[in-house]
This record gives C-alpha cells, sequence and structure tokens, in this order.
C-alpha cells in the first residue's frame, strides 16, 4: 500500500474527528515493523480523558470504520487511548508541533518508547477547560 494513500485518508480522518469531536493532542501511527505496513494508532484528546478506555476505544474504532477504506483498515493492528496527560504524550509533544501536516519520525526514543518508524498527524499540548 502506497503511503501516499495511507496518508491521505488519515489527514482527513484526523480533520473530521476534530469537526465532529474538538481539538486532538496526539494523533499518530506508530509502525510495528519498519518494513511491514502493520501500524498502531495512538490518540489523546481531551474528549477521551473523562471516558472509560473502552467507550474510548468503541468510540475510536467506529470513527476509524467509518472513515477509512478497507485496505487501510487492514494495516491497522492496535488502537491506543491515552490521557492528554501521559508522559509520552507530554514528551511527543514537546518533542514536536505538528498542526495540520505530517511529520515522519524515524529512529527515535521519546518517553522510552521505541519509535524505529511513525508518522505524527497532530501533536500539540491542549489546554482543558
Amino acid at each position: 500500500m502506497d503511503h501516499e494513500i495511507l496518508v491521505k485518508e488519515f489527514r482527513q480522518m484526523v480533520k473530521v474527528f476534530q469537526q465532529e469531536n474538538g481539538p486532538v493532542s496526539l494523533f499518530m501511527l506508530k509502525a510495528f515493523d519498519a518494513e511491514i505496513p502493520r501500524w498502531n494508532i495512538i490518540i489523546s484528546t481531551p474528549v477521551y480523558d473523562d471516558l472509560s478506555l473502552k467507550t474510548a476505544l468503541t468510540h475510536l474504532i467506529t470513527a476509524l470504520n467509518n472513515h477509512l477504506s478497507k485496505s487501510i483498515l487492514k494495516q491497522i493492528i492496535r488502537s491506543t487511548v491515552l490521557e492528554t496527560t501521559d508522559p509520552f504524550v507530554k514528551e511527543i509533544n514537546q518533542a514536536f508541533n505538528v498542526k495540520n501536516t505530517v511529520k515522519y519520525v524515524y529512529s527515535s526514543v521519546i518517553s522510552g518508547i521505541d519509535l524505529e518508524k511513525a508518522i505524527i498527524f497532530e501533536s500539540h499540548p491542549i489546554k482543558r477547560a
């Protein structure tokens, strides 16, 4: 699968998600293997901070199913919801400031987590009301 299609669909997904649910502090794809396109979606948004993990994941998976093609969905093997106060989210947001663009990350370690290959769609702190 061409990365261009993956990125295009996820950029659109992030825009729609923000329109429907408000700001996103972190939205990224982390590769499990740099050679094989299998991804973990990592999201952090204030709207999920107050929900149970099960409810947040159900909402996220429903949104993904509604806005991504089947070929892209086949590449997603894990979804991770993190609170906006999570140390990983804070460190990513300090290291990268990504708004309405795409940032490719290779061979980085953030908060003790190896990012051999990642694509960041949104990454910035959000003040909670």
